[in-house]
């Protein structure tokens, strides 16, 4: 393995408990799961026999490498306990110069002093699993940043489960909690027996495959020494699989625990629709008020002792008492029965999805880098998380801006090539919707730098592009606000391009791109997916691109001035017959198809000619074409006046050549401009953005095969797009 390879390894890295099964360990899962979702993750496993393995495999089979050297690691995540007892030393596995998070649960008003020293001495952000935790934290005397991030939940199975009404011969409630005194089964034994005890109508069933001290003979025993048959007590080891299935099998899911850091079991039944019983502990406030969810106060304050951790005591907990819980019960069991569960399970499915691995991969990869919403609006995360203060600067000053300092590949960098400005444009639109699909993929960035491009271009005469000119910069910037919350300076800056970015995928048109080019645009316009295409394009270009507002002003000026007045406008997309290398069949529609075209639609749509109802914005890059217009309709004709169009004498030129000569390139204006480099500049840019956007502004669009016809496409996906065809 190289140094690079084994660096990528170790750059972000968890440091916790493999033993998946258990709740510390889905605290594991979680941050190795949805950390690698977004950057190069790697485990430390606080089990010494494991870190000679080379990498850990999730229980959802995602692989995970093993870190061989915690001194190379940038940003530690702490998921273990943080200190249990007098010979756990796992904490001082937290290397000192890495940004240092922890995640961390507790069940109780106050924290072991122990931990508050950990916290304060050995880490730079802590972040609770529930939000009364920061209360807590801060009673307690913890000093460093505090916020909240819900722990993640593989629960996106049991959400896509349908709901499963109650049993109509028997409800069945259902605990899934350690047999511990602090779970409160003891207190729901005794109330379930006495408001249910002899009810063939009711069931209970406690499962736990962890057990403290004598506390399960206790209840057992209890159990046993009662008239009742229908309490079920379960103590062998079940999978997954099996554990969510007796959830599901379930009507009512309790928890009657004096104390809880997040609690699992609530959240997996809600994600499969179940009613709640629960205690009002911090753990469970996150999940009311919600229909079907019945909380019992928990008012009676104990000292919260834990036999495992030295048997030591650390502030309250607070206990029910069994007729507070009885009455929940009763009240539960009531709603069940009475059939309200199914209409508001929704609900519940709804709350649930707040833990989920989908919701909460967002705010996970936002320990890394902050700014990713910035990229994936539509994913922000769960409501429930709150960052501590100052959190996106000291990971900035740790990191680098937008994580600098990782060595990681995160971007796509799309070059500007020697092409209209729409085929450069289109093809870093390809690129924005197809590879922010990718998480690993935090930012598509244009390197439209015309001085890099001409270096690439090995100096060979361009025949097309003149969109800006070698000290421009990053031409993008010139036109449009920077992306990503980006600087002008980073979006012309080589290295914040390229020490973490990529070019694109060589393959990219064969998986994604869909004939978005010219070459085989028409076959993209005829196809039954192209009002799909638009509207997904339409959804990326409105979160990302964003005119100047120069540039704004000047195009909604213009709409205001021409259009307003006008109810019907259709926009005639006209281009030099040399296009015609472009189109089907070699053919193209001519100045006169056009003009019969426009009357024809006027005739469908029942507009009379003479109606001043409707008009024509008119795009085209010949002076011949503006005249003929303006001779056939009139002052219905708009278009702007101060743009470069080809001239009489050099259109005649052109008619002077021969078929064959007439198809090669040359004659279009982009072509003629590109002929002089001292007329390249990015104005002839914005006359094109300027009629694109404008177009898109009509309510339908004449057109032939062009790049500039598929961004009006996209830019606007109700504009009706009407081919023309060069015999129409």
């Amino acid at each position: 393995m190289n140094n690079r390879k084994q660096q990528l390894f170790s750059s972000v890295c968890v440091i916790g408990r493999c033993a998946f099964e258990t709740g510390i360990g889905r605290t594991t899962y979680a941050a190795c799961e949805l950390l690698s979702r977004f950057h190069e993750v790697s485990i430390f496993p606080v089990e010494p026999k494991l870190r000679e393995l080379n990498e850990i495999f999730l229980p959802n089979g995602t692989r995970i490498p093993v870190c061989k050297n915690l001194s190379e690691v940038q940003v530690a995540f702490y998921t273990d306990v943080l200190w249990n007892g007098a010979h756990d030393f796992n904490y001082k596995l937290i290397p000192p110069d890495a940004l240092r998070i922890a995640h961390v649960a507790w069940d109780s008003d106050e924290f072991l002093p122990q931990w508050v020293q950990v916290m304060n001495e050995r880490l730079d952000f802590v972040l609770f699993m529930n939000k009364t935790l920061e209360d807590v934290a801060r009673k307690s005397g913890v000093q460093i940043g505090i916020g909240t991030l819900p722990l993640g939940l593989d629960l996106e199975a049991l959400l896509s489960r349908p709901y499963r009404p109650p049993h109509k011969a028997k409800i069945k409630f259902l605990s899934v909690a350690a047999f511990h005194s602090r779970k409160g089964v003891e207190t729901l034994v005794d109330a379930f027996l006495q408001s249910f005890g002899e009810n063939p109508e009711a069931e209970l069933t406690i499962h736990s495959n962890l057990a403290i001290g004598r506390y399960l003979e206790r209840i057992q025993e209890k159990v046993r020494t009662s008239s009742a048959k229908n309490i079920i007590i379960s103590d062998q080891a079940l999978s997954d699989q099996q554990k969510n299935d007796l959830i599901e099998a379930c009507d009512i899911f309790v928890n009657c625990s004096k104390g809880e850091g997040f609690s699992i079991g609530p959240r997996e039944a809600l994600a499969l629709g179940k009613s709640l019983v629960i205690t009002d502990v911090g753990g469970h406030r996150d999940l009311y008020p919600t229909p079907g969810v019945f909380v019992v106060p928990a008012d009676i304050a104990v000292p919260a002792r834990y036999p495992e951790v030295d048997n030591l005591i650390a502030g309250r907990q607070f206990g029910a008492t069994i007729k507070d819980v009885r009455a929940r019960l009763e009240e539960s069991f009531q709603f069940v029965t009475t059939g309200q569960p199914a209409r508001t399970a929704h609900v519940r499915k709804e709350l649930a999805s707040e833990f989920s691995f989908s919701t909460l991969a967002n705010d996970y990869a936002r320990l890394v880098d902050f700014d990713l919403p910035h990229f994936r609006p539509q994913a922000l995360g769960s409501k429930y998380t709150r960052w501590p203060e100052k959190f996106a600067e000291r990971q900035a000053a740790k990191l680098g801006v937008r994580n600098q300092h990782l060595p990681h590949i995160d971007r796509t960098v799309v070059q500007s090539h020697d092409g209209g400005f729409f085929s450069v444009f289109n093809t870093f639109m390809s690129h924005l919707v197809w590879d922010q699909r990718e998480t690993r993929c935090h930012m598509v960035l244009p390197d439209w730098n015309v001085a890099r491009m001409m270096k690439r271009h090995e100096n060979k005469p361009f025949i097309s592009f003149c969109y800006g000119k070698p000290d421009d910069g990053n031409i993008w910037t010139k036109l449009f606000h920077p992306l990503f919350g980006l600087t002008p300076e980073q979006m012309d800056d080589p290295a914040f391009l390229y020490d973490k970015g990529k070019l694109p995928d060589a393959h990219f048109n064969d998986h994604r791109e869909p004939q978005l080019t010219y070459v085989h645009a028409y076959k993209l316009y005829k196809s039954g997916q192209f009002l799909r295409f638009r509207e997904q394009y339409n959804s990326v270009l409105k979160q990302h691109v964003r005119l100047l507002p120069n540039f704004q002003a000047e195009l909604d000026a213009f709409v205001e001035s021409n259009f307003r007045q006008r109810k019907f406008m259709i926009a005639a997309h006209i281009k030099h017959p040399s296009h015609v290398i472009e189109q089907p069949d070699g053919a193209i529609a001519h100045t006169e198809n056009y003009v019969n075209s426009i009357r024809l639609e006027l005739e469908k749509r029942g507009i009379a000619f003479s109606s001043p109802d409707w008009g024509i914005f008119l795009a085209t890059d010949q002076d011949r074409v503006v005249d003929r217009f303006r001779s056939a309709f009139g002052e219905r004709v708009f278009c702007y006046d101060d743009v470069r169009r080809t001239r009489e004498h050099e259109d005649a030129r052109f008619d002077s050549l021969s078929k064959s000569e007439q198809g090669a390139e040359g004659f279009q204006v982009q072509h003629l401009v590109a002929a002089d480099q001292s007329n390249w500049s990015v104005r002839m840019a914005w006359e094109v953005i300027r009629d694109a956007m404008t177009m898109a502004r009509c309510n339908a669009l004449l057109h032939i095969v062009s790049n500039v016809s598929t961004a009006v496409s996209y830019f606007n996906p109700d504009v009706e797009l009407i081919f023309c065809a060069p015999e129409g």
